[in-house]
């Protein structure tokens, strides 16, 4: 930038130099040429400025965008989940009563996210698996609309897909055609987002540390401590391979917490929100997003059958 500044003040001496022997009529004329020179120098200078700042903040975005980050108020908040590099596999809720849409002239749903995360960002060769707790209704997921690259065939409910391995960077939208037929013609889709990234960047976690609704950590009470025969292995930071997210009433969230941990998982965070249906039977008016980890000590399916058998405790109709 200095050497456009320092060429185009040598320029312009010389320039005035010479204007100094015109005449009047043209000395006027070529000292507005001048300044239009001048002007179109300093506009390309701020341009070239801007750019490079545009550049710099696009970049600087992007950084932001994928520094992993599981907590579970974020998650509520953006519907959007970023997985560290050493996540190996990342398993989607179908939460319950995720068919029906906004359009509906009776709430059904108990929050806004067809799936939980709704967008995830994740690394390059991650796994994914779709995991519904949608009770009583069969899913079926489809990758970009293309049934030949990924269909999971029927889901039903807390049964999880075969496996989708990312290989490819991208993003994939998937959308899942079985959902309430009031919403169909409400114009409702159920889709969900997967970017895939290079991702330099580990997940830490802040393990088995319950946040329900805060950001102050809860820890088990002398009771819970005691009720665990086998408590889970604390997850360390580099040692997480599996994430997830669960709803839950938060009523009972403390025995699904240590339901949770009595199964090997550890907690990274929790959130509660009022619910969009309101107060209902057996699970009152707020649920609960526990984000799970689980390290090498858990293979997926045995990740899976434990998620099998907390969900078929959920009071959920």
């Amino acid at each position: 930038m200095l050497d456009v500044y320092y060429i185009t003040l040598d320029l312009t001496k010389q320039m005035y130099k010479k204007i100094m022997t015109f005449d009047k009529r043209n000395k006027t004329i070529a000292l507005a040429g001048i300044f239009v020179f001048i002007l179109t120098v300093a506009l390309t200078s701020l341009n070239y400025n801007s750019s490079d700042d545009i550049v710099a903040f696009a970049t600087t975005l992007n950084n932001t965008q994928t520094q992993p980050n599981i907590d579970a108020k974020s998650i509520y908040d953006t519907g959007t989940a970023v997985l560290g590099n050493n996540v190996k596999n990342l398993i989607i809720l179908i939460p319950d009563e995720a068919h029906h849409g906004n359009g509906e002239a009776k709430e059904n749903r108990f929050i806004e996210q067809s799936f939980l995360p709704q967008t995830a960002i994740i690394n390059k060769g991650t796994q994914v698996i779709w995991f519904s707790g949608d009770v009583s209704h069969e899913h079926e997921i489809i990758l970009n609309n293309d049934q030949s690259l990924f269909d999971s065939g029927t889901l039903p409910e807390f049964t999880a897909s075969n496996p989708m391995v990312f290989n490819t960077v991208g993003d994939f939208g998937y959308i899942s055609p079985d959902i309430d037929q009031e919403a169909v013609q409400k114009g409702f889709v159920m889709k969900g987002d997967i970017k895939v990234v290079d991702q330099p960047n580990i997940l830490n976690s802040s393990a088995n540390k319950a946040v329900i609704g805060s950001s102050t950590p809860i820890t088990p009470s002398n009771e819970e401590t005691q009720a665990t025969t086998n408590p889970s292995p604390v997850v360390s930071d580099n040692n997480i391979e599996t994430v997830g997210v669960f709803m839950v009433p938060t009523t009972d969230i403390d025995e699904y917490v240590q339901d949770f941990r009595n199964n090997g998982f550890s907690i990274d965070s929790t959130y509660s929100f009022k619910d969009l249906r309101g107060l209902a039977r057996d699970t009152g008016s707020e649920q609960t997003l526990l984000i799970w980890t689980a390290g090498p000590s858990m293979t997926v399916d045995t990740t899976i059958s434990a998620l099998k058998d907390i969900g078929a405790k959920l009071p959920y109709k």
